[in-house]
């Protein structure tokens, strides 16, 4: 059941991606802002895509590796290409929602290079994984939004916003 529901998060923030990307061309999508430290928004989609395919393809076998990414340039620099990556994604999160047995191992090893000293493989669990990307995502969606005001675009009020906060704010104004 929880994970079912962290599924329907994950595939709720790649499809509000793509709609956003829908809006745009690719001169926005590369256009860097100083204001974000040159950062444009297709770098920003490539990175959270590049995430997801690593958890994607290290999930059979038990090893995630983050640092291992594709990086594919296109996808940075091409809507087309972030939306055929975006399609491929959501269409291996519905295999694991299809296939809860992918996810049900309480085991993973995980590699990110957070540092100097690390490097190394620790331990995690799917679910662990499941969040940490909701998280990784959020806060990069939430980057990507600035960028989008930046270059007047509009985005959706919950984008980029934590699913946490926005029940928060439900209740506050409720």
């Amino acid at each position: 059941q929880a994970m079912t529901g962290l599924l329907a998060t994950h595939q709720h923030l790649l499809k509000q991606a793509a709609l956003l990307l829908a809006r745009m061309d690719d001169v926005i999508y590369t256009r860097p802002s100083a204001i974000f430290l040159n950062s444009a928004i297709g770098g920003h989609i490539r990175h959270c895509l590049d995430h997801y395919g690593s958890l994607l393809q290290g999930l059979p076998g038990g090893q995630v590796d983050y640092d291992d990414r594709l990086r594919d340039p296109a996808v940075e620099t091409r809507i087309s290409e972030a939306l055929s990556r975006l399609a491929s994604i959501l269409g291996g999160l519905e295999d694991l929602v299809q296939n809860p047995g992918l996810t049900a191992s309480g085991a993973l090893l995980v590699r990110s290079g957070q540092g100097p000293e690390s490097g190394g493989w620790h331990p995690s669990s799917p679910g662990r994984e499941l969040e940490f990307l909701i998280s990784h995502t959020i806060h990069h969606f939430a980057l990507i939004a600035g960028l989008c005001h930046v270059h007047g675009i509009a985005v959706d009020s919950d984008f980029g916003v934590a699913p946490s906060t926005l029940r928060y704010r439900e209740v506050c104004h409720a």
